[in-house]
């Protein structure tokens, strides 16, 4: 049998973030958040002992740039700021490595991977949403699915923009049955229960407290927690299970800077 994996990813400097850990914690749930250190500590951003509380509690910090900056559109001097120095600047504040990258708003191109490989990070999560493989590149992990309340539309947009012409025909079951993010979620997981795979749901707290999806969120999780024969991992334990296995180290991007449906 096909091993089946969950993990789950959290972007930006927002506090709410801590709310998403509390309930990641209720269900025993794995989690990476992605967090920019340009605002750390100032206002309603996370703070340093925040980014503490989360590695106490069992979750993974990453680096999201500086200044969330649109990465593909600086110089290299600029690039290879943003990169390196969010890494220096987490690992300084939480006293141990950080190996994870997510880039801003999904924005990415073959000198910015070289860029992120170059700072030391052993990957990058990207914004593909309604992959299930555990086949992927290792400086642009997919994701499942985003806990927002997209159309349907925008599911076939975001893989036809990011060349994904074969993700989109073996998701057209879960799209025909679409009714909304949740449902979506579940189906995909189910799919993976069965088969095999990587169920990855990734989401920005900030608009979770927006839109009100908390009801939404924790029930997302209460389905997916607890089963057997499924490994909850964070971003960099997945990376770290599936690398030198089915992961495609070398192969070559298939898409500079790719865009993304929702940021």
């Amino acid at each position: 049998m096909s091993k089946t994996f969950v993990t789950t990813s959290w972007d930006d400097d927002d506090r709410s973030g801590l709310k998403v850990a509390e309930l990641l914690s209720r269900y025993q749930l794995p989690g990476t958040f992605y967090v920019p250190t340009g605002r750390l500590g100032s206002d309603s951003f996370l703070s340093s002992a925040d980014l503490k509380v989360f590695v106490a509690a069992g979750f993974e910090i990453g680096a999201h740039s500086v200044s969330h900056a649109i990465l593909p559109t600086l110089d290299s001097t600029e690039l290879e700021r943003e990169v390196r120095e969010c890494k220096v600047v987490l690992q300084e504040n939480l006293g141990s490595e950080v190996m994870m990258f997510c880039y801003p708003k999904g924005r990415f191109n073959d000198q910015v991977v070289n860029a992120v490989r170059n700072a030391g990070y052993k990957g990058a999560r990207s914004t593909q949403m309604l992959s299930s493989s555990a086949d992927f590149e290792q400086f642009a992990m997919p994701t499942t699915l985003q806990a927002y309340p997209h159309r349907r539309s925008n599911y076939v947009r975001n893989l036809t923009r990011l060349g994904a012409p074969r993700k989109l025909l073996k998701s057209l079951p879960d799209l025909v049955r679409f009714q909304d993010w949740l449902q979506l979620g579940k189906s995909t997981f189910d799919r993976v229960l069965r088969d095999g795979g990587v169920w990855h749901l990734y989401g920005h707290p900030w608009e979770i407290e927006k839109l009100g999806l908390w009801a939404q969120l924790s029930e997302m999780f209460a389905y997916v927690s607890n089963h057997q024969g499924v490994e909850y991992v964070t971003n960099g334990g997945l990376l770290d299970l599936v690398v030198g296995g089915t992961v495609c180290q070398n192969k070559k991007l298939a898409k500079s800077s790719p865009t993304v449906v929702h940021e």
